[in-house]
């Protein structure tokens, strides 16, 4: 298959694996390989094993961080620093992507940036929302609320004795009326971790 001919296939779909070969090709291997060449003349780019897309300059569409984060490493969804960040509870912008995940954790590098996946026990695996790239695709965030207890609920070795300091002075927490309380509370009930729900339920 040309080049050309499978551009036109895909371009609808800015990711895609090797089992397109499967859908597309007679020969499913000889497209593999093929996959394989193109990758190394730089038309297409790999952003995991057996996940690809086509190259900056193939492509035209930008590719959001976003919807790589969401299709690398399945389920997921983006919370963290990165939520926290899109909700402008924090004032850094973060250039790495985090997310998290019922799955054990994982990292992973490509030339579109760091995606990191921190595990998360399935009973607190809740708490996010469909949203979409500026290209109209789909990704998971965590809502506001969940974003900061999933943040506060794997750093909690860190907020000591003072969480309230460490909230001010470390995550330099900024916008709290985001933040619905009775929505932050009945979520921190729900991680089964007191140090969370009394930092929920005094909540100012």
């Amino acid at each position: 298959m040309r080049f050309e001919e499978f551009k036109q296939k895909v371009k609808k779909s800015p990711l895609f694996s090797g089992d397109v070969a499967k859908l597309f090709a007679a020969d499913p291997q000889a497209l593999r390989n093929q996959l394989l060449r193109w990758k190394k003349r730089g038309l297409i780019v790999s952003l995991r094993k057996g996940l690809y897309a086509l190259s900056r300059e193939e492509r035209g569409a930008a590719l959001s961080r976003e919807l790589i984060a969401a299709t690398l490493y399945q389920p997921s969804y983006i919370s963290l620093e990165t939520a926290l960040s899109y909700y402008k509870l924090i004032p850094e912008k973060t250039v790495s992507v985090t997310s998290v995940t019922a799955r054990k954790t994982a990292e992973f590098a490509n030339e579109e940036g760091f995606f990191s996946y921190r595990h998360l026990k399935k009973h607190a695996y809740f708490g996010f929302r469909q949203a979409r790239d500026e290209s109209g695709f789909p990704y998971f965030i965590a809502e506001p609320e969940k974003a900061l207890l999933d943040y506060l609920y794997l750093n909690l070795n860190a907020l000591g004795k003072n969480p309230a300091g460490y909230l001010r002075d470390s995550l330099r927490l900024q916008n709290r009326p985001v933040l619905n309380k009775r929505k932050l509370t009945a979520y921190a009930a729900r991680y089964g971790v007191k140090k969370l729900q009394d930092l929920a339920e005094g909540w100012r």
